[in-house]
């Protein structure tokens, strides 16, 4: 994990596998070891190795899901990852809302209004918990998704409930970089440009890939989402051009899909882009 953070990819990766090898039934070792495969592109291995966990915990609801994923992640298709949560769903409703964010991407990816909005439903009233430190209130994802179908007053109106709480985590956290660009995009998406350019560059100044290697490159494609959604194409391009040669980086489905990105579309640059996150990443 250390490895990981640090982006010493190789030795992250052989340290996991050292530890599936001395300790084969251990569920924790083995879903991160999954997470490092999928970050890496990896999906095969990764997708084994989420076997092996639903193999030891059939009852446990994530390992199915996770190895669902890959499908979308790989290759643009959110079938397998839709029909996996439904059939948890029939079975578990209370899942949705441990479940709620990946049934929102879903539905955004897929671009129905009505499981967006049950999506939402299901998201809890303190919002989605994000990389472990902050929570993105669910006034965002409402922003998000009224973007996406091209409403801009139900857009505005989100946005600016969701600002008030991002202001407050970056009044109270001045240093969390996450905090930072999530108030980023939400005054991209209610086009403050400056301020919001002024943010999500402030948060990968705060929170670089030198500090923090997953986090850090998740950074940088919020910045890049920052940039395409104030105009910046040029810029925009520039970020989506690092964060698809780093592992946690931007994916093939992602940019195949993601709504974000439909004002790069149809640049040969963004296509080049998007054909490389088809290939493992490369590690030096």
């Amino acid at each position: 994990m250390i490895d990981r953070r640090q982006g010493r990819w190789t030795e992250a990766i052989r340290n996991f596998e050292r530890a599936v090898e001395l300790d084969p039934r251990n569920g924790d070792s083995l879903a991160d070891a999954a997470r490092t495969y999928t970050a890496l592109r990896r999906y095969s291995e990764s997708s084994q190795l989420y076997d092996r966990i639903q193999a030891l915990a059939p009852r446990v609801w994530g390992p199915p899901v996770g190895r669902a994923r890959q499908s979308f992640l790989e290759r643009a298709d959110v079938r397998p990852l839709r029909k996996e949560l439904s059939a948890l769903l029939t079975k578990h409703p209370e899942a949705a809302k441990e479940f709620a964010e990946d049934l929102f991407r879903c539905a955004i990816l897929e671009r129905d209004p009505a499981a967006v909005h049950r999506a939402l439903d299901s998201m809890p009233a303190e919002g989605i918990l994000e990389d472990n430190s902050i929570n993105y209130p669910r006034e965002f994802f409402a922003g998000v998704a009224a973007r996406a179908f091209n409403d801009a007053t139900a857009a505005h109106a989100s946005f600016t409930a969701a600002r008030a709480v991002a202001e407050g985590i970056v009044r109270d956290q001045p240093d969390n970089g996450i905090a930072w660009s999530l108030l980023g995009q939400i005054d991209a998406g209610l086009g403050r440009k400056e301020d919001a350019l002024h943010e999500g560059r402030r948060a990968c100044e705060l929170l670089p890939m030198s500090k923090d290697a997953p986090i850090g490159v998740s950074l940088i494609t919020d910045l890049a989402t920052i940039y395409a959604w104030t105009g910046e194409k040029d810029l925009a391009l520039g970020q989506l051009a690092v964060s698809a040669r780093t592992p946690f980086g931007v994916t093939y489905g992602d940019l195949k899909l993601g709504p974000e990105w439909d004002s790069l579309r149809g640049d040969p640059r963004f296509e080049k882009i998007v054909e490389e996150t088809r290939k493992p990443v490369a590690l030096k």
